[in-house]
Order: C-alpha cells, then sequence, then structure tokens
C-alpha cells in the first residue's frame, strides 16, 4: 500500500472517530454527519474512480478519454492528492469534543485576532487552489487539438490563477453561510448556550476565516508561478504541465 493511500485510509478513520464522538457529544448532523460525508467522497476518491471505470465503460465513451486520463492522474496517481484532501480532513478532526480548536481554551489562543483554527482555513484554501490549477492544466495538455472542451481550456489556461482565485472566493462564501445556518440550527436544536455548541459563527471570525483564506490562496499562486518559471528555464523533459 502507498504513503499516501495510507494516510487517506488513516485520515478517514479519525474523521469516522470524531463524527462517532461528536455525535454522542452535541446528537446533531450538522456535527457529524455532513463532515462525514463530505470526508468520505473527498479522502476515497481514487476508489470511487477506479470502482465507476471497473463497473462502467466510461472510458470508452466518445470525448472521455481525456478527462478520464486526467482525473486519473491528478486524483488516482498523485501522491499529493492526498496532502490536498488531508486540510479538510484535519479541520474536522480539529473539532473533537476532547480538543476542539473552534471552542473553548484552544479557541482563545489568537495573534492578531487570529485563532489556530486559520491554519485548516488557510492550507484548505491553498489545496483547493493548487489542485483545481493543475487539474486545468492537466486537462489542457491530454486534450486533443478537435475535442469540443480544447477552445475553453486553451482561453481559460491562461487565467487560471483568476479561476482559482473564483473557485475560492465562491467556497469561501458557500463555506460561512452554511457555517451560519448550521450554528442556527444547533443553537435551536440543543436549547445550549453558543459556546457550547459544536459549529461556532461569527462576524469577526467570518473576516479572520476569509482572510485566511485569502492567504492560503495567494501562497498557491506564488507557488504555482515559481513552478512555472522553473519549468520555463528547465529542459523541454522535465516541463510537465501537471507540476506548474
Amino acid at each position: 500500500m502507498r504513503l499516501s493511500a495510507s494516510l487517506r485510509y488513516g485520515l478517514w478513520l479519525a474523521v469516522a472517530g470524531t463524527a462517532y464522538r461528536n455525535r454522542k457529544e452535541y446528537g446533531v448532523p450538522t456535527a457529524w454527519l455532513t463532515h462525514l460525508v463530505g470526508n468520505t467522497i473527498t479522502l476515497l476518491l481514487p476508489e470511487w474512480l477506479r470502482l465507476l471505470q471497473h463497473l462502467t465503460a466510461v472510458t470508452s465513451m466518445p470525448g472521455v478519454e481525456p478527462v478520464v486520463r486526467t482525473l486519473d492522474q491528478r486524483v488516482r496517481h498523485d501522491p499529493r492528492y492526498a496532502g490536498y484532501v488531508a486540510p479538510l480532513a484535519l479541520g474536522f478532526v480539529a473539532s473533537h469534543p476532547s480538543y476542539s480548536i473552534y471552542h473553548g481554551r484552544w479557541a482563545e489562543r489568537t495573534i492578531l485576532g487570529f485563532g489556530i483554527d486559520s491554519l485548516p482555513h488557510a492550507s484548505a484554501a491553498y489545496a483547493l487552489a493548487r489542485l483545481l490549477s493543475q487539474t486545468l492544466l492537466t486537462l489542457d495538455a491530454e486534450l486533443p487539438p478537435h475535442h469540443s472542451l480544447a477552445p475553453l481550456t486553451r482561453r481559460a489556461v491562461p487565467q487560471v490563477d483568476l479561476l482559482a482565485a473564483a473557485a475560492v472566493a465562491l467556497v469561501t462564501l458557500v463555506w460561512e453561510v452554511s457555517e451560519y445556518q448550521a450554528h442556527q440550527a444547533e443553537l435551536n436544536a440543543t436549547g445550549r448556550d453558543a459556546a457550547e455548541i459544536n459549529m461556532q459563527w461569527s462576524w469577526p471570525d467570518a473576516i479572520t476565516d476569509s482572510i485566511s483564506n485569502l492567504a492560503g490562496l495567494l501562497a498557491a499562486i506564488m507557488v504555482r508561478r515559481r513552478h512555472q518559471i522553473s519549468a520555463q528555464h528547465s529542459t523541454p523533459l522535465s516541463s510537465d504541465p501537471i507540476s506548474i
């Protein structure tokens, strides 16, 4: 078993354990079920793709082969995929009632208003931007010139950083709205004080989360451009688009 696969399986077990503990502690689906489902999809996506290809003839469908090869490269065969999905999983594991970083004594430790939870936010935004950028660049390299998606990817590649920024902005908006709704739902369902429920939300927290996501996005853009410059100055054999 590859190290990347072992990491993903280990993270899933940690997610499942945290979900079980949160279910017992808080008793509401927003504290465990949504996170368990989401992380099961992302952490086991290589296995889902392998199963889909095994059970269906998707690889033989006209025009689908380049997309399948792209997903295989970026998800199934890239050991870095485990690192890209790890921040989302670890962010949930850090909500375990015994050592939650979102409320209690760990949440009180801040620097300039930024708490420990800024780390999973920034790293998740970085991972999302890198994965999306690499996937687009790989798809563009895999598509033959006559493919119906080729004109679209050719126009999108020069704007890869802008597209990554738009994706991070959209996910940030959806995430914060979902956190607010979950926060209100848990308050109404449990009747507990706001400091005692799992999902914490406030305007200051939303602002620091957004700034953390922006920092992760900028880091991803800087890394991509550094790799691009490095590839341009290297030999043609090493200028692989998946590393940009």
